[in-house]
């Protein structure tokens, strides 16, 4: 139920994340509605509109300008991102993006560079895993340091079919920015080399499909990190986060209510899509993002820095596929503008094995 302080939301790109947006401000979010739409295809901004009242726009410009639209969503394909969030800053608007950012380090580099000048922390980016129960809990058990110092984190991203192009630098680019992220987040620490391999897990695949990647990583703190990231996994979608230290290790749980046991076997659901399995990170991410908006307070998640920063590992990680080298990163230092952390979210549900 929308509340009297109410904020109003623009919301471009209506797709599947986009709607799903939607649906949460609408459903669980009742400090905020999304009072206006935009997609390419108008058919998708229309069913926006039948669920949530929202204006329909046919210019993504003149919804970001609407003095009547407080914040905006950018849910829109990921190479116009950067120009959405630009205009945003221009107007001074809070957003939230999804990620990546831009769909380079150096178009990154330049929102950096625009909301530093602002002087104010208006830009939120979608790496939702910072409100994942599960990924919460392993972050709070390694910030505890009762297992000691972090020395290796082990990343698995699998999905059951890949909607696009799957070389090995397009999933790079569109699937590793969450798993880059984690990493850093999990960890406290930033990534300082690279190296990726890629190989075709089917022979029926093209000759240039590399849909299962294995990125090795060298992080600041001397700790190792290993991610697999696998597109065509075919059982359905999964994600787990570990992090093994001095003293131990802590896992992510299995995100399911039930364990079935019949016909001579015992088994868990698994998800078949990622919007279904983080359903409850994207409402807490929502939720914590309108908050901020409402206090003029950062974002608790992840903000500009944390896509540019994942941006430059993701530009390393295509090098290293490319030139089958590792790849070093020498990242600038913190604009000041980021050096202070937000309050961080809670979690009720702990979600984590140690």
């Amino acid at each position: 139920m929308r509340n009297a302080r109410s904020v109003a939301v623009g919301l471009i790109g209506a797709g599947g994340m986009g709607m799903r947006h939607a649906e949460n401000l609408h459903r669980h979010v009742g400090a905020a509605h999304v009072a206006a739409a935009y997609d390419l295809d108008r058919s998708r901004a229309e069913r926006v509109a039948a669920l949530c009242g929202a204006a329909v726009y046919d210019d993504p410009l003149r919804l970001i300008q609407d003095d009547r639209i407080e914040a905006v969503i950018i849910a829109s394909p990921d190479a116009t991102h950067a120009g959405f969030v630009q205009e945003c800053l221009r107007w001074g608007k809070p957003v939230l993006c999804e990620k990546p950012l831009a769909t380079s380090a150096a178009d990154a580099a330049r929102v950096i560079e625009a909301e530093c000048a602002l002087g104010r922390r208006l830009v939120s980016v979608g790496l939702m895993r910072r409100f994942d129960p599960y990924h919460v809990a392993v972050r709070q058990v390694v910030i505890s340091q009762q297992l000691g110092r972090p020395i290796l984190y082990k990343g698995m991203h699998r999905n059951a079919a890949i909607p696009y192009d799957a070389r090995g630098e397009v999933i790079v680019t569109n699937s590793a920015g969450h798993d880059i992220d984690a990493v850093r987040w999990l960890l406290g620490q930033e990534i300082a080399e690279v190296y990726v391999r890629g190989v075709r897990s089917h022979a029926t695949f093209s000759a240039d499909t590399t849909d299962l990647l294995l990125l090795q990583m060298t992080l600041t703190g001397d700790c190792l990190a290993a991610i697999e990231l696998y597109v065509a996994a075919e059982y359905g979608y999964e994600v787990s986060a570990e992090v093994v230290s001095e003293r131990g290790s802590v896992v992510t749980g299995q995100p399911d209510n039930a364990i079935v046991r019949s016909a001579q076997a015992c088994s868990v659901a698994v998800a078949d899509h990622w919007l279904d399995r983080f359903q409850e990170a994207y409402v807490a991410e929502l939720t914590q993002w309108v908050l901020s908006v409402q206090s003029e307070q950062p974002f608790s998640g992840a903000n500009a820095w944390d896509g540019y920063a994942a941006l430059l590992v993701t530009d390393a990680c295509v090098e290293s596929l490319q030139t089958s080298r590792p790849i070093t990163l020498r990242p600038p230092a913190r604009p000041d503008l980021y050096v202070t952390a937000a309050v961080p979210q809670s979690t009720s549900k702990p979600g984590a094995r140690a």
